[in-house]
C-alpha cells in the first residue's frame, strides 16, 4: 500500500488568497522523506481554490525540488484543454524526470468554467471520450504528420521511452467506465462516503474484466492525524467543514439528492442526516466523519484504513491535509512525518 498527499498551492493570509510556494516545497519534501510516494496538485480554471491554473509548472517545481518523490497531477479537465498538448507536456516532464510523473484527467463539472473557454457543458463525456483516444494514440506513437518529405511523428524519440501514466478521475459511471477502458487506473473523488466508492470500484472491476486490464484504484481521502481524535477533529474541523461547504450552493440541481441520483457527493441513501438539513451553515464535523473523513488517532486511521482496503482494494492512499483555510503548514509539516513515522510503515507490506 502506497500513499501520496495532495498539495496546496494557495492558503489564506490576514483574508486574503495568496500563492505560498515555500510551504509547497517543504510539504513535498516533507512527504519525500516520510516515505510518501507522490504529491499530487489539481487544476482549477476559475474561481478561488487550493489549486491552480498551471499543474504542470508546479509538478516541474516539484520534481526539482525532490529527487524519489513523484508527481501527479489530478486532475487536468481535459474537455476544456487541447488533448495533444497536455499529454506533450506530461511526456516531457516523465522524460526530464523518468517515470516520476503521472497524469490524471477529468471532465470537469462547473459551468462557468466551461462557458470561460466557450465550451458547452453537455459535451464534456464526448469531448473525454475523444480526448482520451488522442492521448493513447499519441503516447502509441500512432501520429503522425506528412509535412511533404514523409510522415514526422508527433511523439519526439528524443524523449525516448518514458510513457506517461494517464489516470482518470471520476465519480460518476460513465467516468468510471472511460476509466476502465481508455486510462491506467481510477481515482474516485474525496466526497462520497467509502461505501459508494466500493460500489463505484466493483464496476471499476468489472469494466476492467471486459478490456482485458489490471484495475489500479488510487482512494483520495481528507485526512488529519493526532495523539487523539478529539484533538485531529479540533484542529482539523473547522477547516474540512468549510470546504465541504462551499460545494453545497454549486452542486447542479441542488446539493440534497435522492435515491438513485448520481455524481453528487451527498445522497440520502448513505446521509440520512440530509433530510435535517437545509443549509451548509448546518453541517457538521459529525456528519462528515461516517465513512468520508480519515480524522483521528492512530488506533482510528488504522481501523477506517483496514476497512476500506478490505472494500476498495486500492493501491494507492492520496491524503488530502491542508486547505487553503487551514489547518496551518506548521501543523502539517509535524503531521505528514507522524503519517510517515507511524502509519507509512504498517501498510508497507499491504497490497
Amino acid at each position: 500500500m502506497r500513499f501520496s498527499i495532495a498539495v496546496p498551492l494557495q492558503r489564506i493570509v490576514d483574508g486574503n488568497y495568496q500563492y505560498d510556494i515555500d510551504s509547497f516545497v517543504s510539504e513535498c519534501q516533507a512527504a519525500e522523506r516520510a516515505g510518501f510516494f507522490a504529491a499530487v496538485v489539481g487544476e482549477r480554471r476559475i474561481g478561488v481554490t487550493a489549486y491552480n491554473t498551471s499543474p504542470h509548472i508546479l509538478a516541474a517545481l516539484a520534481l526539482a525540488q525532490t529527487t524519489r518523490l513523484r508527481f501527479a497531477i489530478m486532475v487536468v479537465q481535459l474537455p476544456l484543454r487541447d488533448p495533444i498538448q497536455v499529454i506533450q507536456d506530461a511526456s516531457v516532464l516523465n522524460s526530464i524526470f523518468p517515470d516520476r510523473f503521472r497524469l490524471g484527467v477529468g471532465a470537469g463539472y462547473n459551468e462557468h468554467a466551461f462557458q470561460l473557454f466557450g465550451k458547452d457543458l453537455k459535451d464534456r463525456g464526448k469531448s473525454m471520450k475523444e480526448g482520451l483516444e488522442m492521448i493513447n494514440a499519441f503516447r502509441n506513437g500512432e501520429i503522425s504528420i506528412d509535412v511533404g518529405r514523409g510522415p514526422i511523428p508527433a511523439l519526439d524519440p528524443a524523449m525516448g521511452n518514458h510513457r506517461p501514466e494517464v489516470w482518470v478521475g471520476a465519480w460518476a459511471k460513465a467516468g468510471v467506465r472511460r476509466a476502465a477502458s481508455l486510462a491506467d487506473g481510477w481515482l474516485p473523488d474525496p466526497m462520497r462516503t467509502g461505501a459508494v466508492v466500493a460500489e463505484l470500484a466493483d464496476l471499476y472491476r468489472n469494466e476492467c474484466k471486459k478490456h482485458s486490464k489490471t484495475p489500479r484504484v488510487a482512494m483520495l481521502r481528507e485526512a488529519w492525524l493526532a495523539d487523539t481524535d478529539e484533538q485531529a477533529r479540533s484542529e482539523y474541523g473547522p477547516a474540512v467543514v468549510q470546504a465541504h461547504g462551499e460545494y453545497f450552493p454549486r452542486m447542479k440541481g441542488g446539493w440534497k439528492t435522492t435515491d438513485g441520483s448520481e455524481g453528487k457527493p451527498y445522497d440520502v441513501r448513505v446521509d440520512p442526516w440530509l433530510k435535517d438539513i437545509e443549509d451548509k451553515q448546518q453541517l457538521s464535523l459529525d456528519q462528515l466523519l461516517e465513512d468520508r473523513l480519515l480524522v483521528g488517532s492512530v488506533d482510528t486511521w488504522i481501523e477506517n484504513l483496514e476497512r476500506w482496503i478490505e472494500s476498495i482494494k486500492p493501491e494507492e492512499i492520496v491524503l488530502r491535509l491542508r486547505f487553503q483555510g487551514g489547518p496551518s503548514p506548521e501543523q502539517t509539516l509535524k503531521v505528514i512525518d507522524r503519517i510517515g513515522r507511524d502509519i507509512i510503515p504498517r501498510f508497507a507490506g499491504v497490497d
